[in-house]
């Protein structure tokens, strides 16, 4: 299938990584570099964007364009949208995608998920995982890794006061922290400084001082004024960091995630530690862009590594680093995507 025009429904808003990452950024490649123009619709009930999605949605039934490719993005729940979406798909199964990249089946009800997977020609996931799970109901079921977008921000020198640095959404990783990375830095003597990138509660925030409160070679940092829509503000923070984390218990959801935190520290020159879990293990090289970390007593002791290390060494690191950015850039998902539908 030779792919002129992608229609395309998301699970969510811009607000969402997943929706600018997997959709927003490639398409505006695959248009700018392969001609291929778009529809993106997100859902909502305001009178915008319902009489955007009612069009398209008729447009499909009606006029569907010729060669063209329908990308349902991630629906797991079960609204009015979804069901919308459930119909469509009914009568225009033909070239249609499943994307999804995280294990949305575990922390909501996985029947919408199955229907797609199920009934949509072809599924793209953001692992390996997701890649096995989507392939017991779907025989074209295709890895396709989250890309990082083109940026300059890279690291230059290491920091004064050496920095660790995390981004995220904190209140879906509360655990994973509290776990594995806060107890090995409340363990440090040495004087260091913690930035988190995506502690939005008040509550949370305080949780965090107060954990670190009898910590005083511990400095705490939790920017409140991050845009998320200003992709360059925010890879110009993470290369503020001297060293970006990744910690994840080993279950099946982190297992399924796209390790896009560490692809986020790698593109920005920041060496990092992750747990050996899932894509983190496709994505690094044990001490050539940083080290991986299963426990607590090692997040320390790595830390404690990259912190005294000469800065001969830690350059290289650093230099390492974005030499992997041509494996999970735009350019290679674009690539990846169309390779992959023109395949099935």
């Amino acid at each position: 299938m030779s792919i002129k025009h992608i229609y395309c429904f998301a699970f969510y808003d811009m607000s969402a990584p997943s929706v600018r990452y997997r959709l927003k950024y490639p398409l505006e490649k695959l248009e700018a570099d392969y001609g291929i123009d778009y529809d993106l619709i997100h859902p909502g009930y305001d009178f915008k964007n319902l009489c955007r999605f009612a069009w398209i949605f008729c447009v499909i039934l009606l006029f569907r364009k010729q060669d063209s490719l329908i990308i349902f993005q991630k629906i797991y729940t079960k609204g009015i949208y979804a069901t919308a979406l459930k119909i469509l798909l009914f009568f225009r199964p033909k070239n249609t995608l499943y994307d999804i990249d995280d294990a949305e089946y575990i922390r909501h009800s996985a029947e919408t998920v199955r229907h797609f997977m199920k009934h949509c020609s072809a599924c793209s996931t953001g692992s390996e995982t997701l890649r096995e799970y989507a392939e017991k109901y779907n025989a074209n079921a295709f890895v396709l890794t989250s890309p990082i977008i083109y940026h300059d921000e890279i690291k230059q020198t290491r920091n004064q006061l050496f920095t660790i640095g995390w981004i995220g959404f904190y209140n879906g990783h509360r655990e994973n922290l509290n776990t594995l990375l806060f107890p090995a830095i409340k363990a440090l003597s040495e004087p260091i400084k913690l930035v988190l990138l995506g502690v939005r509660k008040a509550a949370h925030r305080q949780e965090v001082y107060d954990y670190f409160s009898g910590n005083k070679n511990i400095k705490i940092e939790i920017p409140e004024d991050i845009d998320w829509l200003n992709e360059v503000d925010v890879y110009r923070r993470i290369k503020t960091f001297d060293l970006g984390v990744s910690p994840l218990i080993d279950n099946e959801f982190n297992r399924a995630k796209s390790a896009f935190k560490l692809k986020q520290y790698l593109s920005a020159g920041v060496p990092a530690l992750c747990s050996p879990i899932g894509e983190n293990l496709n994505f690094m090289d044990a001490g050539i862009e940083g080290f991986f970390c299963d426990s607590p007593e090692e997040f320390k002791t790595s830390i404690l590594k990259l912190k005294n290390i000469n800065e001969q060494k830690y350059s290289q690191l650093c230099f390492n680093t974005t030499s992997k950015l041509h494996t999970f850039d735009i350019q290679k998902y674009c690539i990846d995507l169309l390779r992959n539908i023109q395949e099935k």
